[in-house]
């Protein structure tokens, strides 16, 4: 059994994977920088006894972090849970492809497994889509070369801030739309949230594969991608367990 901790801005999930890309049981708790290591012990061991998250069969650990106060803190307690060390994701960890960036140290470790998941289900130029805290696309080339990334606002801030910002403006449940020209407020919001976020994973896709000069495979993954994937006009594949995989993969190539 492999144990997966994945350390994002907004949270951190634990997982049980017992083969690739299939989770057992997983733990959800919000990211909170300020803890100490004996806090989040703490917290932790408090989470673990609630909901019974069994370590009994564990026999290796793989943590991808993009909060650096946190790894410390999190790679103590899975230590101190399991008796394993975890594998730290790293850009110079065995990725199965190379990174071809001016700063490879600065690529967030979600999108190093979200690649490694990838290439291993996918062929071809791939622009590989991450719909969290932030929307990231990475692109990867045929010959599984990590040529770099396009970063922008997530879906869940932006609409946040859309809202703080624009008092007549309500908070919304993310939703389809019936139709993209919105008859009322709501409607139109998430026209803009679900058909905006479609139309530019097709409009980068084409730009992607214009500056490729060849055709490009979208992959779509992270919570929300699952209402935008169905209103894009090309096709997409959605892979809601594509960063597991990676991190399976990214284990399994890595260790001794």
């Amino acid at each position: 059994m492999l144990l997966t901790v994945d350390i994002g801005n907004t949270n951190v999930v634990m997982g049980l994977m017992p083969e690739r890309g299939l989770l057992a049981s997983n733990l959800r708790f919000p990211t909170d920088k300020r803890r100490t290591v004996q806090e989040f012990m703490e917290g932790f061991e408090a989470l673990v006894a609630m909901h019974g998250f069994d370590f009994s069969n564990v026999n290796g650990a793989i943590v991808s972090s993009v909060v650096p106060e946190l790894t410390d803190s999190v790679v103590a307690s899975v230590r101190a849970k399991t008796g394993e060390a975890p594998l730290v994701v790293d850009h110079r960890m065995d990725l199965g492809f190379t990174i071809d960036m001016e700063t490879p140290e600065k690529l967030g470790v979600d999108m190093i497994a979200d690649a490694a998941g990838a290439i291993n289900d996918y062929d071809g130029n791939l622009a590989i889509f991450d719909m969290g805290t932030a929307t990231t696309c990475s692109v990867v080339s045929a010959d599984r070369v990590y040529l770099g990334s396009i970063i922008m606002p997530g879906v869940v801030i932006s609409q946040d801030a859309l809202t703080a910002k624009a008092s007549a403006l309500p908070f919304i449940k993310f939703e389809r739309p019936k139709r993209l020209i919105g008859r009322d407020t709501v409607d139109c919001m998430r026209s803009g949230v679900i058909y905006a976020n479609a139309a530019m994973m097709d409009g980068l896709v084409d730009r992607i594969s214009d500056e490729l000069d060849g055709p490009v495979l979208a992959v779509a993954t992270g919570g929300i991608s699952r209402l935008i994937v169905p209103a894009c006009r090309r096709y997409v594949v959605h892979d809601p367990n594509l960063l597991l995989k990676g991190l399976w993969d990214l284990y399994h190539r890595n260790i001794s």
